[in-house]
């Protein structure tokens, strides 16, 4: 009789557990939706991970924050559901137009250490997605923020939206790879404002493609020792430049003159960056020659 009653008594947590787990996925699932009809009235582009939303603000070839970097950024922390509520912010300005209290806030750059400073999960892993001079907009439901916490203005179960704009990133990852860049013989190069270096093999002096053309040509990708990593090569079917996956194949295309051949070397942050490949560990720097044909008229 004893065993029959536990065994019901087990059924029964089991059933309220299910209820509230799904309660709360039902919650997450209407806050996600929120939030993906914020970024689309706002006609965002955005990536996700970890439940976390990252709209670009700005373009940056900028280091990728990793676990371990210290950053160092502006931020502005609001609810989007009407009425939209600015709770904190370290931008003076941004603290005094939404009336928040002045005096108890430090009106300057957040230094955080990823992984280590204390941080809401949804900002440190919005913040994952995001690289070094960058301005975005992280956004996340309220499991990674506040849950069902009344914090100031914020109620219980608000998604939250953090603006921020990154200034300052060092890490191990970046400081180890700089000490290799600076054992390559760059005798030649120009720096590009993008991070990379680049050097006109052949020049024709005739036009240039940009970042949006299709073009025919090739191109080879190497690890600093001489190890080919990838190529392509056409004459048929067009590359169109802005759907190649390396920043520094697209760059170095838009460098080259029809006819040309640049070569190239990229920083991890326009190669393959802080995750790296099966092939290519992270924090690599590549060596890349590409070739322009031609640009695709029509």
């Amino acid at each position: 009789m004893r065993l029959k009653y536990f065994l019901l008594l087990l059924s029964f947590w089991a059933f309220i557990n299910s209820c509230d787990n799904s309660l709360e996925t039902d919650k997450r699932y209407a806050e996600e939706k929120s939030i993906e009809s914020y970024i689309s009235s706002q006609k965002w582009n955005y990536t996700k991970s970890n439940g976390v939303y990252c709209s670009p603000r700005s373009q940056s070839y900028g280091y990728e924050v990793n676990y371990g970097d210290t950053i160092l950024f502006w931020y502005k922390g609001y609810t989007i559901t009407s009425p939209i509520v600015v709770f904190d912010s370290n931008i003076k300005s941004v603290a005094i137009e939404a009336k928040l209290d002045t005096m108890v806030r430090k009106f300057e750059l957040l230094r955080a250490v990823i992984g280590t400073t204390p941080l809401l999960d949804g900002l440190k892993y919005g913040l994952l997605l995001c690289r070094e001079n960058q301005q975005a907009t992280i956004l996340f439901p309220s499991n990674l923020g506040y849950g069902d916490s009344y914090v100031g203005p914020v109620k219980p179960w608000s998604p939250l939206a953090f603006d921020v704009e990154i200034i300052y990133l060092n890490g191990p990852g970046k400081t180890n790879e700089q000490i290799m860049l600076n054992s390559v013989n760059l005798t030649g190069y120009t720096l590009h404002s993008s991070g990379l270096y680049y050097k006109q093999v052949v020049d024709t002096g005739l036009t240039r493609p940009t970042e949006t053309s299709k073009v025919f040509g090739s191109y080879t990708v190497k690890l600093i020792s001489g190890q080919e990593l990838e190529s392509y090569s056409t004459s048929t079917d067009p590359i169109s430049l802005n759907e190649v996956s390396l920043h520094a194949v697209r760059i170095g295309f838009t460098l080259a003159s029809v006819g040309g051949t640049v070569k190239i070397i990229a920083p991890s942050p326009l190669a393959y960056g802080k995750k790296g490949t099966p092939k290519v560990s992270p924090y690599t720097p590549v060596e890349i020659t590409v070739k322009l044909d031609s640009i695709k008229t029509n």
